[in-house]
């Protein structure tokens, strides 16, 4: 894996770098029903399916839970 890379870029253009990353992860994440979103070298996104019953009326609730997995270079970065 390569080192991460500082990028300079004017305040505008990263706006607007910003806005279409979160519009691709927004894209992917509504697009899958579960798996694995690979974000490059930072880690991954893992999308399940989960299920909670309320204990009130017994009626079974579906929701998705999403969990990031740091990558080996992202945790030695942060420990830093």
């Amino acid at each position: 894996m390569s080192k991460l890379k500082k990028s300079q870029v004017s305040s505008p253009s990263l706006g607007v770098a910003y806005d279409l990353v979160l519009a691709d992860l927004f894209s992917k994440l509504t697009k899958i029903k579960e798996g694995v979103i690979q974000l490059g070298e930072l880690g991954t996104l893992h999308k399940k399916e989960r299920e909670t019953r309320a204990p009130g009326n017994g009626k079974v609730y579906v929701y998705y839970q999403v969990s990031f997995k740091a990558s080996n270079l992202l945790k030695k970065e942060l420990d830093k």
